[in-house]
């Protein structure tokens, strides 16, 4: 399984040679691909949270497919499941339901959702017309083989491992930790209908996703970080791109939000929006 030998060829970090160039190609490529997830795949397909070029659209979804984490379509459908079913019977990752390996990468490798998708879910609705998005998904494949091809020709072994196996590696489990750790452990600001929690370590390495009990609380805001203090990298690329006229109608966090979230509003009993 391809998965799981690019998980096992991520020890051959110890063997080939070590340098801080290397570790920067590491950082580039986690986090550069972490963006492409979470600013396309998550923030624009699944939740609408900010409208986009289409050139600027394709551009983040090649990026986000480059992370091996399969198609836009695909992943931004079973996320709109989770949400529609958050911690209860149908949500696709739930640790509380399924217990901790489904969640984490068993739903992802075991997808028998996927044929659920493109007759039922909005994000085929919306998007599945586009023939560049439909290409990406059935052939999600190419653009992570073609980063591996790209960097092992550049740099050998080295850049193939620091380039694209290790960041393959701690990507995947960046971004399935918010389906786990952030359904277990952390501090929850907001009286949501599941266990979803608010996570400064997860929201580093997975570039602003951690703040998920705020997701949860409000998914269409385009920031999930609702404060200055909350880290998150993706919603500062969307503002960039908002001040260079690629982004606009960005979703702001309600005022009656902020008001709950401060104790200024009695918040409603389980609700998400």
């Amino acid at each position: 399984m391809v998965f799981w030998g690019v998980q096992a060829a991520s020890v051959l970090v110890l063997v080939v040679p070590f340098s801080w160039p290397l570790v920067g190609l590491w950082a580039t490529s986690h986090f550069v691909r972490a963006v492409g997830l979470t600013l396309s795949f998550h923030r624009y397909f699944a939740h609408r949270a900010f409208e986009m070029s289409r050139g600027a659209r394709f551009f983040w979804a090649l990026v986000g497919t480059a992370a091996m984490q399969k198609g836009p379509l695909w992943w931004a459908g079973n996320h709109i499941d989770h949400h529609k079913y958050a911690d209860h019977e149908g949500d696709p990752h739930s640790p509380k339901l399924s217990g901790f390996y489904h969640a984490h990468v068993g739903w992802f490798l075991h997808d028998a959702r996927w044929k659920q998708v493109p007759g039922s879910n909005p994000v085929m609705r919306d998007f599945g017309h586009a023939p560049e998005l439909r290409l990406l998904d059935e052939y999600y494949w190419a653009p992570p083989l073609a980063l591996a091809v790209g960097l092992y020709l550049a740099g050998g072994l080295s850049w193939l491992v620091w380039g694209f196996v290790l960041p393959t590696t701690t990507l995947a489990h960046a971004t399935f930790a918010i389906n786990t750790v952030n359904h277990l452990w952390g501090s929850r600001r907001f009286h949501t209908r599941d266990d979803s929690t608010n996570n400064a370590l997860t929201a580093f390495f997975a570039v602003g996703e951690g703040w998920h009990n705020n997701h949860h609380r409000y998914q269409r805001a385009a920031r999930n970080g609702f404060y200055w203090w909350e880290f998150d990298v993706t919603y500062y690329v969307i503002v960039l791109m908002n001040w260079l006229g690629m982004a606009w109608h960005i979703q702001p966090v309600p005022a009656r939000i902020y008001a709950e979230a401060e104790g200024h509003r009695a918040p409603p009993l389980g609700v998400t929006e």
